[in-house]
This record gives structure tokens, C-alpha cells and sequence, in this order.
């Protein structure tokens, strides 16, 4: 029996998976696995091909399905909240796999707090920068003062150095890692999005010169959904269809045709499965745009309905609609409040330094600056709540 160490295969699944097929074929087949350790055991034994396949699930709540075994999925290892399957058919012949979902949720969490110790550390070294070079452009003299605790100081900076990096590499190898494993149901998902209609590029091109197809900007609609939804349904009123939105979901593109009755709905989801889209598309929803955003996981559905019909909702419960507001609010709440309340604090800093000190172009320049994130990144917090104030209040007046 071998032991091989792996201290982020985590964060690697796709990575891992081949790792673990390779020494298959070497002989060494996977027996046991240490998750605090991050120690991999082998068997040394025949050499085989083996496809293995690594999931997430809550403790005790993993079991093979019998479509799964059907397909010929074993159960190798289940140690804590992570279990490995294998199977030793060719690959091309495995039509069914297990979900992802849980490693998808479990990256995002961990890939929030590198983020967030990105932004904190990102923070201190730009204010300590800012206060530097504003230093070095003022007539104060600058005076450097040793530490007393000259070891401490240093080794604080090189684990403040090493967490920084280690922040940066897990943020780019989960994002990379989620990337990978949502596409797996990627192309699934897009089925439904009718792409065989799609229009070739000069095609487009022309339609514009002709001034037949429209495209509108709207960067900033995800922190106002509701009015997204009320404007794209005018549009069609007015006889612009929606053709398509673009990769980013900032630009839409419209066709100049019939005027049409079409209700819309921005629908906002921290993790949308199989079953999400196929529940909406049975009732006849159509996904006109999937974000593939890691933060912001947005789907935008439409349905077209006759004058005789009442207008469709996803969310036909008010309850339900409100809290599904609530959670948009608390999302983007939780995302841009602390780079407000450090915008905050660097500005009360800098203008108490202009005080004292007297004003620079640079000092200035750094005040603008901290003033414009201020309102940019507040204004988007603030959005979300007013747009949440507006469905509450709508609901309460039907009531």
C-alpha cells in the first residue's frame, strides 16, 4: 500500500479524477482516503482502466442510485461529506453520471471567504500605498520608525504575503474548477434556448445597417429586475422582439416585427439544477438567457401569452415572490457593503489627513476616487432594497 499526499486536490476535481485514472492504469487502485490529511491510500494490483467520478453530499446522505449502478457505477469511498465512485466501462459508453451540485455550492463558499480575504488584504495595501506616494508628494517630512518587535513585524508580513497568494491561487483554481463542472450541464441546460435558430453574424450585421434588428445596453439590470422585466415586456408591446442577449447579459438584441404580448421574468438562484429548467420549461417557459457568472447566477425566462389569457408568473405565490426579493437584497447586500464601509473609512482618513495636513492633487484625486466606489457600489446595495420595497408595497396594495 502507497500513500500520496494531495493538499488541494479539492479544488481540482477534474484534475484529481484524471490523476486517480492514471494510477489505475499503473496498477495502484484507490482504497482509502484521509480528508484532514489529505492522504490518498493504493492497492497495488492489475493495471485497469477506470473512470472515477468525486461528489459532495451531506454525511450519510450519498447512496448509489439504480440508475447509477445500472450504468455501472461502484461506491470506492465515502469519507465524511465526500464520496468517489469508479466505473470500469469506456468512458464513451457511460451515459449517466452523478451531480455536481454540492462541490459547486461547497467552491463557492470557500471561493466567497479567498475573495473576501482578497479584498481585505487588496485594501490595507492600497491604503498604505495611497498614504505613501501622498507622502512622498506633500512637503511633510517622512519618518520611518524601527519596530521594536522587528521578528514579529516581519513574520506577520510573510504570512499576510503567503495568505494573499494562497487567496489568489484558490479563488482562480475553484473558479476555473466550477467553470468546468457547470458545463458539464451546461450544454443540458442551453438546450432549450432554441439555438438552431440563431442568425449568422453578417446576417446580424446587415439587419442593423437595415436598422431592422435594435440592440439595447442595460449593464445594471440585475439590482432592478423588476423593471428589466416591465421594459423588455414594453418592448414587445411595441413590436421589438427579443432575438437574443448577449454572453455578458448586457446587451439585447431585437428584431423588428409583431407586436406581441410576452411576460418576463429575471429569476435570480444560487444554483439552478437539471430539474429548475425542466419545472419551468414544461409549463412553457423559455430560458432566454443563462448568466455564467460564479457570483450571480441569473436566468432570464419569457412566455408568450394571447390577449384572452391572463398574464403568466413564475412566482404565482406573493410570499414566495417576496422572499425570493429578499434574498436578491441580502445577496448584493452582503457582496458590496464591506468595500462601502472600507471606502467609508479610507475617506473619513484621507479628509482628516487633508485637515491637518492641507490638500494635495493627489490626496484630492484619492477623495474623488473613494467618493465615486462609495456611490457606484452603494447605489447598487441600495437598488436591490428599493426594488424589494416596491414588490412589497405592490403586494400589499393588491391585498
Amino acid at each position: 500500500m502507497i500513500k500520496v499526499v494531495k493538499p488541494f486536490w479539492s479544488y481540482d476535481i477534474k484534475k484529481t479524477e484524471l490523476w486517480l485514472s492514471e494510477m489505475a492504469k499503473k496498477g495502484y487502485l484507490l482504497v482509502g482516503l484521509n480528508q484532514w490529511t489529505r492522504c490518498f491510500f493504493f492497492q497495488q494490483g492489475k493495471s485497469n482502466s477506470v473512470t472515477y467520478r468525486i461528489g459532495y453530499d451531506q454525511p450519510h446522505g450519498f447512496s448509489l442510485s439504480r440508475t447509477l449502478v445500472d450504468e455501472g457505477w461502484t461506491e470506492v469511498i465515502k469519507c465524511g461529506k465526500w464520496y468517489i465512485i469508479s466505473n470500469e466501462e469506456p468512458i464513451e459508453q457511460i451515459k449517466t453520471f452523478s451531480v455536481r451540485d454540492g462541490i459547486i455550492k461547497r467552491n463557492r463558499t470557500i471561493m466567497y471567504i479567498f475573495s473576501g480575504i482578497l479584498i481585505y488584504l487588496s485594501g490595507i495595501a492600497i491604503f498604505n500605498l495611497s498614504l505613501l506616494i501622498s507622502s512622498l508628494f506633500q512637503d511633510v517630512p517622512v519618518e520611518v520608525v524601527p519596530s521594536p518587535m522587528w521578528i514579529l513585524t516581519y513574520s506577520l508580513l510573510v504570512f499576510a504575503i503567503a495568505i494573499f497568494v494562497l487567496s489568489i491561487y484558490s479563488v482562480v483554481i475553484i473558479k476555473k474548477t466550477n467553470k468546468y463542472l457547470t458545463s458539464e450541464k451546461t450544454s443540458k441546460l442551453q438546450s432549450g434556448k432554441h439555438t438552431e435558430g440563431r442568425l449568422s453574424k453578417e446576417k446580424e450585421k446587415q439587419l442593423k445597417l437595415s436598422g431592422k434588428m435594435v440592440v439595447k445596453r442595460k449593464p445594471g439590470w440585475m439590482y432592478s429586475p423588476d423593471r428589466l422585466e416591465e421594459w423588455l415586456e414594453n418592448m414587445e408591446r411595441y413590436g421589438y422582439n427579443l432575438y437574443r442577449v448577449s454572453r455578458t447579459g448586457t446587451a439585447f438584441y431585437f428584431i423588428m416585427g409583431t407586436p406581441r404580448n410576452v411576460s418576463y421574468c429575471a429569476d435570480y438562484q444560487n444554483i439552478s439544477n437539471e430539474s429548475y429548467f425542466d419545472m419551468h420549461r414544461e409549463a412553457g417557459w423559455k430560458s432566454v438567457f443563462i448568466s455564467y457568472s460564479s457570483l450571480q447566477k441569473w436566468t432570464i425566462w419569457s412566455r408568450e401569452f394571447s390577449q384572452e389569457e391572463e398574464r403568466p408568473k413564475i412566482y404565482s405565490d406573493k410570499l414566495h415572490h417576496l422572499k425570493h426579493a429578499r434574498k436578491v437584497a441580502f445577496a448584493y447586500t452582503i457582496l458590496f457593503l464591506p468595500l462601502v464601509s472600507m471606502y467609508i473609512l479610507y475617506l473619513v482618513i484621507f479628509i482628516a489627513g487633508m485637515l491637518n495636513n492641507g490638500t494635495s492633487g493627489l490626496s484630492l484625486l484619492n477623495t474623488i476616487m473613494y467618493l465615486f466606489c462609495i456611490i457606484i457600489f452603494g447605489s447598487f446595495t441600495v437598488r436591490t432594497w428599493l426594488y424589494y420595497m416596491r414588490l412589497r408595497n405592490r403586494y400589499d396594495f393588491q391585498l
